[in-house]
């Protein structure tokens, strides 16, 4: 647990909740038991809420997982005064940590970022939303790495690292969009909570949150895109091997029809009876027959 004080504000940071925490947490005000309850563990929705003296916001945000090669989940709840906002998560943070570190390093932020608990919490929720945006690098990365390779001819790995992205986007969507809700929640909230002069920071976080999930659709009609030229390439090329096959299939017809018609014993008998005249003459007439096939497949660009 962290307290950082300015002036009459109070910021208290919480990581993975125990139940002494949770009794220092009752301490800073009349949070309902209910409330106090939830922040033992993650919640399976955001909201926000409001109980007259305070409110209670939880926020769930996006992180990339090297291991799995999606995002997962991650949840900040949000206790919030007139004069204390606490702040409990259950995990490391980079966007707290990194938000932690700017006000212990720069005064005129720590100034600014603490003026009120509602310039506090525009200021924790628009790191956080500056995280998701960074995040979205590693999508971009691999779309620009998949544009370069596409016509490599490695078609099956493309579908493979296309899935991968979708997957990705889809989970990192699931998570991030239901945010949007709970911004124009809080933006309605807290003019009620504080006062008008809030809207404007408050609609600004509406605005950047909507910059990441535009972001968002145009990485999701780009991995479209190229699924889309990947599996015509894919086809294109199973179409060729089965051309090729089929053109081979039809080589062997005169093969077999040579070698039916000297299994007859009255055919047999033009080339003299012999065993050896039979065999030149159905090799020779079976290359012939290939090679003139080949020029014509190779004439009409068939091979």
């Amino acid at each position: 647990m962290k307290i950082i004080k300015h002036k009459d504000i109070t910021w208290i940071d919480v990581v993975k909740p125990s139940k002494k925490d949770i009794e220092f947490i009752a301490k800073q005000h009349k949070f309902h038991p209910i409330i106090l309850d939830e922040l033992i563990h993650t919640s399976a929705r955001t909201r926000v809420e409001s109980y007259g003296q305070y409110l209670f916001l939880t926020y769930h945000m996006p992180i990339y997982d090297q291991k799995t090669k999606t995002s997962r989940k991650a949840e900040i709840d949000f206790l919030i005064t007139k004069k204390k906002v606490i702040t409990v998560r259950y995990e490391e943070l980079e966007p707290i940590n990194n938000f932690m570190r700017n006000i212990a390093n720069s005064p005129h932020f720590k100034e600014s970022a603490m003026d009120n608990t509602g310039k506090l919490i525009y200021s924790l929720i628009e790191e956080i939303i500056n995280f998701c945006e960074r995040q979205l690098s590693h999508i971009e990365e691999n779309i620009t790495n998949l544009t370069k390779s596409l016509f490599d001819g490695k078609e099956d790995l493309m579908l493979r690292k296309i899935s991968y992205i979708k997957r990705d986007l889809l989970d990192y969507m699931v998570i991030n969009r239901p945010q949007e809700i709970i911004l124009k929640s809080l933006k309605e909230t807290g003019v009620k909570f504080w006062d008008n002069s809030i809207v404007v920071y408050l609609s600004d976080l509406i605005g950047d949150h909507l910059k990441v999930m535009q972001r968002l659709e145009n990485y999701k009609q780009i991995a479209e895109s190229l699924e889309e030229t990947n599996a015509q390439l894919l086809d294109a090329k199973i179409n060729l091997i089965m051309q090729k096959f089929t053109i081979l299939a039809f080589l062997t017809v005169p093969l077999l029809i040579v070698l039916q018609l000297f299994s007859i014993d009255a055919f047999n008998e033009i080339f003299g009876g012999s065993d050896t005249n039979f065999f030149f003459a159905s090799m020779a007439i079976i290359i012939t027959i290939t090679v003139i096939s080949l020029l014509i497949f190779k004439k009409k660009r068939w091979l």
